[in-house]
């Protein structure tokens, strides 16, 4: 006569019936230490990937950009207009603010 298969008499039964020696054994001295040192360690920041490939961070602590309407679709436009927007220009105080959260290595 065969007993039918149940989950947890099979998991109750291989826990008791497995060795000592395949167990998992305490954590060694030297493992909780590196543990703590991990655990106390500051994390590091995430930089902005779309602001990362928009914006250049300048020594002066400005941020310098590149104007957009250069790419295509030019045939149509002034020459002036088109020079102008070839042109880096440089982020205002209030974006410089929230770059430097975007960008906090920068």
């Amino acid at each position: 006569m065969a007993l039918a298969w149940s989950p947890l008499k099979s998991t109750v039964f291989a826990a008791v019936s497995r060795p000592a020696s395949s167990l998992p054994a305490a954590a060694s001295p030297a493992t909780s230490i590196l543990c703590n040192a991990v655990r106390h360690m500051s994390y590091k920041l995430k930089t902005n990937s779309s602001a990362k490939k928009r914006f250049v961070a300048l020594p002066s602590g400005k941020f310098k950009h590149w104007r957009s309407g250069k790419r295509h679709i030019n045939t149509g436009m002034d020459r002036g207009r088109l020079n102008k927007a070839g042109i880096a220009s440089y982020a205002t105080p209030r974006q410089s603010k929230h770059l430097r959260r975007l960008m906090p290595y920068a």
